[in-house]
């Protein structure tokens, strides 16, 4: 089976969710010794970008198996290289020429969307940043993939009230790598303050609804640190809230980071799944999350984490009050979190990515 994984690849240590999620896959069908390889373009912001080398331009990077291509060089290697499976494996502009010249390349297109742009992009935006562009590409990943592959079943949901899906669809959760897992680490106990973890992105153009997640966490009655990565646009802030903006990191980095932290929180904001909760489970943190995240599907409430309800303004105030209150048997949770791995290693995703791509050859 000859594989090309087509999307962006990205650029040194520190890299998005879908960049982490296309890396990793990419690793585990090398380690298989799968005839696999990685192609992605000459982006804007990248060190070597130019107009020539995004028309033109071809780069080996890594020993003929990740290839940077131009344009008119993607379009030829498609067509010659005559792959079984071309997989989609984060949404970019580039591929709107695949998509429109797909009659003319052999293969079949697998797509693994990992949210829904409607509800990401901002609407004043939508003409002067081109947005409308990827609103295109991903219609157009709608209907002309053979497979599409969702990490939830709620993100699977919200495209089918959207999108007319005659395609086959799968649900296949994203991986989480093993540098993060640990059996010896114990959890740590709750003393003065309790430490709590929250994933902010690159930059502002998605709100994850730290504001709203700080509304309601000023109504907890102990004190909290609460340790922001990525984006530190101002916040509001308030006085039982210790809040501090940690850069991104690579993921030697943060495995350290985590070592002392409690939980790892996200708001009421939709997430289709967070690898990086699932990350944060793996190194022994309790995740404390919303209904309206893809991965609670993982997350038995009091087992393995907590759930609050999305439109509770008080539940979320009242559970972390209780875990100053030694209410629950922490340890025993955090033991539990860990277990995530068994489930989400690489190396059963990477079986179930093998077996979906068959079932459509």
């Amino acid at each position: 089976m000859k594989i090309a994984l087509i999307g962006r690849y990205g650029e040194g240590e520190i890299v998005t969710g879908p960049e982490r999620f296309a890396r990793e896959l990419f690793l585990e069908l090398k380690k298989r010794n799968y005839q696999v390889v990685f192609i992605e373009y000459f982006f804007s912001g990248y060190k070597d970008s130019s107009i020539f080398k995004k028309l033109f331009g071809k780069e080996d990077t890594y020993k003929n198996t990740i290839i940077r291509l131009g344009i008119i060089p993607f379009l030829l290697t498609l067509h010659s290289s005559k792959f079984d499976i071309i997989h989609i494996v984060n949404g970019q502009r580039f591929i709107l020429f695949l998509l429109l010249l797909n009659q003319f390349i052999k293969g079949r297109i697998v797509t693994t969307p990992h949210g829904f742009l409607r509800n990401e992009i901002p609407v004043k935006n939508i003409w002067t940043k081109r947005y409308f562009i990827d609103l295109w590409v991903e219609k157009l990943l709608i209907k002309k993939s053979s497979l599409l592959i969702f990490p939830s079943n709620m993100l699977f949901d919200i495209f089918k009230k959207h999108f007319e899906i005659n395609n086959k669809c799968q649900i296949i959760p994203n991986g989480v790598s093993n540098i993060f897992y640990s059996t010896d680490s114990s959890f740590l106990k709750i003393e003065n303050s309790i430490k709590i973890v929250f994933y902010n992105g690159f930059d502002n153009s998605i709100n994850r609804g730290l504001n709203e997640l700080l509304f309601l966490l000023k109504n907890v009655k102990h004190r909290i640190e609460l340790f922001v990565i990525g984006d530190s646009t101002k916040q509001s802030s308030f006085n039982n809230i210790e809040l501090n903006f940690v850069s991104l990191m690579s993921n030697d980095d943060l495995k350290k980071f985590l070592q002392d932290k409690h939980f790892i929180i996200k708001s009421t904001s939709f997430d289709a799944f967070s690898i990086f909760v699932a990350e944060c489970m793996t190194a022994g943190l309790i995740p404390i999350v919303n209904e309206n995240i893809g991965i609670n599907s993982f997350i038995e409430d009091k087992v393995n984490g907590f759930i609050y309800a999305r439109n509770s303004g008080e539940e979320l105030p009242d559970l972390i009050n209780d875990l100053f209150k030694n209410k629950y048997d922490l340890e025993s949770i955090s033991n539990n979190a860990k277990k995530i791995y068994e489930r989400l290693n690489w190396q059963n995703i990477g079986e179930e990515y093998i077996s979906a791509y068959k079932k459509v050859l």
